[in-house]
């Protein structure tokens, strides 16, 4: 996809590599700008650790074929198959998990 810095590719089918640099080149979601809005209005307001950005620089990080949910006609077309929905344990979930363990205890 565009916001991945490659036009060729459709899916997360094949991508090893995270979104090179530091910002995601596509637009930040208006549902964590409503979020965040809410958040800061509350009277007692709760502790938001936002993983958006971190999470969309990971493209690599998505089960695409591997996921062991797919009949062996679906692994072999790639391209309309892949599961980019999720997360690969281990990956980028434990990044969560420590960054939520950090902010609890330090």
């Amino acid at each position: 996809p565009k916001e991945w810095n490659d036009p060729v590719s459709k899916n997360c089918y094949g991508q090893t590599e995270p979104v090179p640099g530091w910002s995601y080149p596509g637009s930040y979601p208006d549902q964590m700008a409503v979020l965040q809005a809410v958040v800061k209005s509350m009277s007692n307001p709760a502790y938001l650790l936002d993983i958006t950005t971190l999470s969309q620089l990971r493209k690599d990080g998505h089960p695409s074929i591997y996921s062991g949910d797919l009949s062996p006609q679906q692994r072999a077309n790639p391209q309309r198959s892949s599961d980019c929905s999720h997360w690969c344990l281990p990956g980028l979930p434990d990044t969560w998990n420590l960054l939520l363990y950090t902010a609890l205890f330090f």
